[in-house]
């Protein structure tokens, strides 16, 4: 079986690690036994410890925080993403999410460099939990009900479109907002109203919920919305909602980034998991 290094990451990597023993002989580093007691991982503390030569090396989303280190937040010790070169063969490859800088180290070094998060399958199945994570925090969050609860839910890709489905399903009046007419009319299908996003009504609502990374929350719908609805945010960076003008008209807003590893782990990881097993056989990695 190939060989494969899981280095460092959140809790979601201990289940991918877990999950891809299924598959492969699996190494980790950035973990400790009370994470991964599994006998049949072999668990160093840094990459400068003993480990075979791996085909692939798995890494985290980000990768790193500053282009030097692994982002290892459950590693006692600095993993240099550099030490980390000498435990691959010459034709390894390597994942990550989000390379940032660490991305020309490995091109330089010679290895393919594949960002799972750019692959449909992790994206699609990511939608779940991100849409039942920010459901759970409408539970936490919210003063009322969500049956009952009238929602607006800017954008109907992915999330937009789980989350429309679920809030639905709980017996909210959801509205959706979408820049084309095909998805409007998919969101009525559904049972929501639909509109342009010249259309929104911020009053209306009890809680705004955007999944559009361009800024679709603006200081208008801010200061037109009822003082006390909630704002949530799930879009990745640089979000939708005007945060600056949510601060200045005091309004509550919940930018909830990187959801399914809070609120789902085991599935976050599985997902993970399978989803660079899957890119790996498209790469012709089998021995």
């Amino acid at each position: 079986m190939p060989t494969i290094l899981v280095a460092g990451g959140d809790l979601r990597y201990v289940y991918t690690a877990r999950a891809l023993l299924a598959e492969y002989d699996v190494c980790a580093v950035g973990f400790t036994r009370i994470f991964l007691p599994d006998s049949n991982i072999l668990l160093a503390e840094t990459a400068a410890d003993t480990l075979p030569l791996c085909d692939v090396l798995l890494l985290p989303m980000p990768v790193s925080d500053d282009g030097v280190q692994v982002n290892a937040p459950f590693s006692s010790k600095s993993i240099p993403l550099a030490g980390l070169l000498p435990k691959l063969r010459p034709d390894a490859l390597v994942f990550g999410g989000k390379f940032g800088a660490a991305r020309e180290l490995f091109t330089n070094a010679g290895f393919p460099v594949i960002d799972y998060l750019d692959s449909e399958e992790l994206a699609a199945r990511n939608a779940i939990p991100t849409a039942e994570g920010a459901v759970q925090i409408m539970l936490e969050e919210m003063p009322r009900t969500i049956h009952g609860s009238r929602v607006l839910v800017t954008g109907f890709g992915r999330i937009g479109s789980r989350l429309a489905y679920i809030l639905r399903g709980l017996g909210a009046e959801v509205t959706v907002a979408a820049r084309h007419a095909a998805d409007r009319t998919r969101a009525q299908m559904l049972g929501c109203e639909a509109v342009d996003y010249t259309q929104i009504r911020a009053s209306q609502f009890d809680v705004l919920c955007n999944t559009v990374p361009a800024k679709v929350i603006t200081a208008e719908l801010l200061a037109a919305m009822q003082p006390d609805a909630l704002v949530l945010d799930l879009a990745s960076k640089p979000g939708g909602v005007d945060l600056d003008a949510a601060q200045q008209l005091g309004r509550r807003v919940i930018w909830a980034l990187s959801l399914p590893g809070k609120t789902a782990p085991v599935t976050a990881g599985e997902i993970i998991a399978e989803t660079v097993s899957h890119l790996i056989k498209e790469q012709g990695v089998t021995k």
